[in-house]
């Protein structure tokens, strides 16, 4: 089979290898064995973290730096990207579960993210893009309307910053004064609604530091949530990607009136990547874990939607069933080796499993 257009675009493989040392050993492999392909490089992100340097990247923006509250409500360093009026803020730089010391998202807050919203509203952006993967937060999106202007009163009237577990207190919602003229765009890779057991609680919580306790409790008080706001006429309850982030999809759209779309799809988008995926005959992408989750919007299946060509994934782990897919999935691990041995070994496992699956390519021409 001869390929003469090679895209490589994969996610991160978490804690082990970035997207763009995938696409060096990627690229490197694919030379040696399609000499005269051209070989087209896109490391990537679906909307959590590494989605603001991929923005950065594709659209030559400048990083803004500032001090901003992580979700521990204690000061970190963090940025977003600007280019002429557009600014991309993620989640990830103030509320991502890897920088949160203490997780545990029934106390965890997204303050510091409307804190850079705020900050991005002072640079003139009119069109704010927001990843909101990789949280470790519960509040569904409180915190950031705090950092915003809104005020959450409680039953004496005093106010507080919500977070997962103190939500259920708001008695009264004071709006603050917005620009109008404004848009927001969440980008979101999963299509959790806000509660139930598809929501945000039941679905992520435990892996943000949250016991069984505290899940039945953080999922009632999101209920709680979306009951405040079925006043104002929203309802989150059937609302895909309403419960992504600790339910910030939901906080998005009711504090901001934000646009939820698909974080691959709108990142490429923005790259203008469509022609490059348009004319590859084949596609090599990746992600650290394969399993429920990619199926929802995550870069592996996304593009894999997009695709014409022939299509590859490599990863880690692959916690499918084969009925699940239609396309090539190779696991790099070795079987008998620990996870830590693996995450040592990421980057020699995948050039040994290209190399293998490179020419086993050659082979069949």
């Amino acid at each position: 089979m001869d390929f003469k257009n090679i895209l490589i675009c994969p996610d991160k493989f978490k804690g082990s290898m970035t997207a763009t040392e995938f696409c060096e050993i990627a690229k490197k492999q694919a030379k040696k064995i399609f000499k005269t392909a051209e070989i087209n490089c896109i490391p990537t992100a679906d909307g959590g973290e590494g989605s603001l340097i991929f923005f950065a990247n594709q659209t030559k923006a400048k990083f803004i730096e500032g001090i901003y509250f992580d979700s521990n409500f204690k000061e970190i360093k963090a940025k977003f990207a600007l280019k002429d009026d557009v600014a991309f803020v993620e989640l990830a730089q103030t509320s991502g579960l890897e920088i949160t010391k203490q997780k545990n998202p029934r106390i965890t807050t997204t303050f510091g993210l409307g804190q850079q919203i705020s900050s991005a509203l002072k640079f003139g952006a009119k069109t704010i893009y927001i990843s909101i993967g990789g949280s470790s937060t519960n509040d569904a999106g409180c915190g950031m309307a705090c950092a915003l202007g809104y005020k959450f009163f409680d039953k004496n009237n005093r106010t507080f910053v919500p977070t997962g577990d103190t939500i259920v207190q708001i008695n009264r919602i004071e709006k603050p004064e917005l620009p109008s003229d404004v848009k927001f765009i969440a980008l979101c890779d999963v299509k959790n609604v806000l509660f139930g057991k598809n929501g945000a609680a039941y679905v992520y919580a435990k892996q943000k530091g949250a016991t069984e306790q505290d899940i039945e409790v953080l999922d009632k008080n999101l209920m709680f949530f979306n009951n405040l706001c079925k006043q104002q006429g929203f309802d989150f309850s059937k609302v895909e990607g309403a419960g992504a982030a600790g339910g910030v999809g939901a906080g998005l759209q009711f504090f901001l009136g934000a646009k939820l779309c698909g974080g691959l799809t709108t990142l490429l988008n923005l790259s203008g990547a469509d022609n490059i995926i348009n004319n590859a005959d084949l596609i090599i992408s990746g992600e650290g874990k394969i399993d429920k989750q990619s199926l929802c919007g995550k870069v592996v299946f996304a593009l894999h939607e997009k695709c014409k060509g022939k299509f590859v994934a490599f990863c880690g782990e692959n916690n499918l069933k084969s009925s699940d897919y239609d396309f090539d999935i190779i696991e790099i691990n070795k079987p008998n080796d620990s996870l830590k041995k693996s995450i040592r070994k990421t980057k020699s496992n995948l050039k040994s499993a290209l190399k293998k699956y490179f020419v086993a390519l050659q082979n069949d021409r």
